[in-house]
């Protein structure tokens, strides 16, 4: 079977690499590029590592006919997809959205946390949240998803087995996140640049982040009740994503790691680490994996788990195409291995 897909947005980082995994996918067949200041460059211009798809040229949607258009990924900036875009689109395209503009049920926690009106209410509502170890049977007969966040999809992979465990009363989380700057997206900011970021580190989105709904509805899902303490940090690196993650000790801690090996015994991409090996960042670079920790503090009161992803990846544009490798019955790790 070969899939004819479009892309929106393919100048960004995620829509870099999401072009990277598609130009080596024997399934897909790349019929249309969309952008705004890149418009006539080829994609050879903008991404130096593409084979296949080097010679396509970057055009206007307006001007692209999507008469045999079975999926298009929107990689564009949130607002942008659900505010000018997807009414415009035939019904029958599938779609696969990695911006935050259909991952809330909630039409009003999306204009709260985006600061901006919701005009495609009708269409939020056939959105599937597709983190893709969780809701995998809801993805393969699913026709548009919303592509998880990158600090949700660190957060709620080790949370979710656990949470569904009444045994282990999980009444508060605190998730403490730290991510390289490329979550940031291209946009230029002050605090982004290589002189403020390099040799520091901080804090930010204390009051109010985009990824805390998110998360929340998640959870909230699972347990009305728990809380969720959320903070998120920068790194001076350029990708991944570890959360430490502290939850109320009221089990073995075998209990719980047990927990998350027999839920995530199926899965290639999940990596749950054992003895005295410890996730960091350089072990999930460039890969679709998340590598997870579980371990007792100190105190013998809490236990800790530590996440580790590729924010680009597994955070982004690899959780896009394992849906729909899902979506299309592919091979599940297809052009992600």
């Amino acid at each position: 079977m070969s899939l004819n897909v479009c892309i929106f947005g393919v100048s960004g980082y995620t829509g870099s690499k999401l072009l990277s995994f598609l130009d080596k996918h024997k399934n897909v067949k790349i019929c249309g590029v969309f952008g705004n200041s890149t418009v006539g460059k080829e994609l050879g211009q903008i991404s130096k590592n593409l084979n296949k798809i080097s010679k396509i040229k970057i055009t206007k949607y307006e001007d692209f006919n999507f008469h045999d258009i079975d999926l298009v990924f929107s990689c564009l900036p949130h607002k942008k997809f659900q505010n000018n875009i997807i009414r415009n689109l035939d019904s029958n395209i599938s779609i696969i959205d990695l911006s935050g503009d259909f991952r809330f049920d909630s039409i009003k926690e999306y204009e709260k946390f985006y600061k901006c009106k919701h005009n495609a209410e009708s269409l939020n509502k056939k959105f599937l949240y597709g983190l893709s170890e969780i809701y995998k049977k809801k993805i393969k007969n699913a026709k548009f998803i919303a592509n998880p966040g990158c600090y949700p999809t660190s957060i709620l992979l080790p949370l979710i087995p656990l949470l569904r465990e009444p045994r282990f009363g999980i009444k508060e989380i605190i998730a403490d996140s730290k991510s390289g700057i490329s979550g940031a997206g291209k946009k230029p900011k002050i605090e982004n640049l290589f002189s403020e970021i390099s040799e520091n580190f901080f804090a930010y989105g204390l009051e109010q982040h985009q990824h805390y709904p998110e998360m929340k509805q998640e959870l909230n899902k699972i347990n009305k009740t728990v809380s969720l303490t959320f903070v998120p940090h920068v790194l001076p690196l350029i990708s991944g994503i570890q959360s430490t993650i502290y939850i109320d000790k009221n089990c073995d801690e075998n209990d719980y790691k047990k927990t998350l090996r027999q839920f995530y015994s199926d899965e290639p991409f999940v990596k749950i680490y054992d003895n005295l090996s410890i996730p960091s960042i350089k072990d999930v670079k460039n890969t679709n994996n998340i590598a997870i920790k579980v371990f007792t503090d100190h105190s013998k009161n809490k236990i800790v788990i530590l996440s580790c992803i590729d924010n680009l990846i597994k955070g982004a544009s690899g959780q896009a195409i394992q849906n729909m490798n899902l979506m299309y019955d592919f091979k599940e790790s297809e052009s992600l291995v």
